[in-house]
């Protein structure tokens, strides 16, 4: 009988350089996606990456260094990063988005190492390309928000902890150790990343009974826990009243009911309902697509049928672990961004469906080297379509939808940037107002970076305005429109009222109001 024709792996004509070819070449297509348009998409921004954006700004200019509080996100790591982007850069939307398109693309790389360590080349090849490419990972590695550093959080922490696991040398111990400091000044997802790494650990070691047995290796990774929990305490210690006010600020949920509520909808975002936030997503498009999200209900089954294995079982107790900031808040339950740092793994429990499915083919056609072949084909064209179709859902739907830029405050957006160009006027004499929501005037603090002179206002407040001698300039944004235009009509009669239209939709998204009294 003639001997099978050996079957090559994808990117088999990389020959020696298949494994570092291959992982580069998904590298390249997560940049691609992470980077390409990324001064255009997201179209602008909103109040969490603008309070964030003033912070750093503080600390870029004055070596003003934050604490721990909800306009931060209680993460000071992601003020200190957008205060490097903010110095070089400036005030732009860009500058906020550099960190989260860098940190994006490097977790696929630390997904990569992970997912190599557990499972092997091929699930860690499937689990890469499905970060890099999966509308959702894409949508929150681009947005300007501590969001995007979760993922990275996540893997980095897995893998180094499997190194020092497996090696237990000081090198490794050390890498560990710097993982669990970053995740400690990463705010309440960096922090729960930590315990359940960590109590995991204990456990282990209980088990084998080497809790208590120290060496130098070991003291080297708890030289650097040691370092994120004073840094940690320090920041919890200058920011008591922000620190209690984490839990009210979490909308934690309430009853059974709501935790039943919370917890379904959470499972279910991933195949059916997904998030409701254009922010986020395409309002309630599932997570996942249809092929990946199947060979996740697969995987799923494969790694429950495999919990005697404890890499299955450390599988499903880190991805339970990681989806309870979703299921355990109320905030637009299902929330994509709370449970974002679940997302490498969501994705690994998919790929593992996927290998599955292909190892069932092989052992249908053990012998017949073109049927094995065809199937792999066919994993590998319905992998492409996962490409295209994350392409076409962020950069075409999502990035063409309407409510995708009302979402991310293209009218405060536009208005800040003509602002700047207004105070190029130099006949103008008189005072400037900008009339916006309280949740939209960081956004044009922001960009303005103080160039121009200018009074933040509420619509509600226009009627306590003086009337004094001179000319008044208001812009005001959509949101702010008729409260504010019928205030001012009555208060500054005879005043011109122009609208501003959309480069994307031509709809009218502010409006300046000039009068003279």
């Amino acid at each position: 009988m003639a001997a099978a024709k050996k079957i090559t792996p994808p990117f088999g004509w990389l020959g020696r350089h298949l494994i570092a070819g291959s992982t580069l070449i998904i590298l390249a297509i997560a940049a691609a996606f992470r980077f390409f348009d990324l001064p255009e998409l997201p179209p602008g921004m909103y109040t969490g990456a603008a309070t964030t954006g003033l912070q750093a700004t503080n600390l870029a200019n004055h070596g003003w260094l934050p604490g721990l509080n909800l306009a931060n996100q209680y993460a000071p790591v992601w003020v200190w990063l957008q205060a490097l982007s903010i110095k070089f850069m400036g005030h732009t939307l860009l500058a906020l988005q550099i960190w989260p398109a860098l940190l994006g693309t490097v977790a696929v790389l630390t997904t990569w190492l992970w997912a190599r360590e557990w499972f092997g080349h091929r699930i860690a090849w499937v689990t890469a390309f499905l970060l890099a490419v999966t509308p959702w990972a894409v949508t929150l590695s681009r947005n300007g928000v501590v969001d995007a550093i979760f993922p990275l959080l996540t893997t980095l922490t897995l893998w180094t902890a499997t190194l020092a696991w497996r090696k237990g040398s000081a090198k490794s111990q050390l890498g560990f150790g710097a993982a669990l400091l970053l995740d400690l000044v990463s705010g309440p997802i960096g922090w729960l990343v930590a315990a359940t790494a960590l109590v995991t650990g204990a456990v282990l070691l209980g088990k084998q009974r080497t809790l208590f047995k120290f060496n130098a290796a070991r003291g080297a990774g708890l030289a650097g826990l040691g370092i994120g929990l004073a840094v940690l305490a320090y920041m919890v210690g200058s920011s008591m009243t922000a620190v209690k006010e984490l839990p009210a600020a979490a909308n934690l949920v309430h009853s059974a009911d709501s935790f039943f509520i919370s917890f379904y909808r959470t499972l279910l975002m991933f195949n059916v309902h997904g998030d409701d936030n254009y922010r986020h997503n395409l309002s309630s498009e599932p997570m996942l697509n249809a092929f990946v999200g199947l060979m996740l209900v697969a995987g799923l089954l494969v790694v429950i049928s495999r919990l005697h294995e404890r890499r299955y079982r450390l599988l499903l107790l880190f991805t339970g672990a990681l989806l309870l900031p979703g299921i355990l808040t109320t905030t637009g339950a299902p929330n994509a961004a709370r449970v974002f740092a679940a997302a490498p793994l969501i994705l690994a429990i998919a790929s593992v469906g996927i290998s599955y499915m292909l190892e069932l083919w092989y052992k249908t056609f053990p012998i017949n080297s073109a049927a094995r072949a065809t199937g792999q084909a066919a994993i590998i064209v319905l992998l492409a379509l996962t490409l295209f179709q994350g392409y076409t859902q962020y950069f075409k739907a999502w990035g063409g939808s309407s409510q995708v830029y009302t979402a991310y405050n293209e009218g405060t957006v536009q208005l800040a940037g003509k602002l700047a160009d207004d105070a190029k006027d130099k006949n103008f004499k008189g005072t400037r107002f900008v009339v916006a929501a309280a949740d939209e005037q960081p956004i044009a603090e922001y960009l303005d970076a103080g160039q121009v002179q200018y009074t933040a206002i509420q619509a509600s407040q226009l009627n306590g305005l003086p009337i004094n001698p001179g000319t008044r300039r208001f812009w005001i944004t959509s949101s702010q429109r008729d409260e504010a235009v019928k205030s001012l009509k009555l208060k500054f009669p005879g005043g011109v009222l122009r609208p501003h239209y959309s480069d994307f939709n031509q709809t009218e998204i502010y409006y300046t109001y000039e009068a003279t009294k």
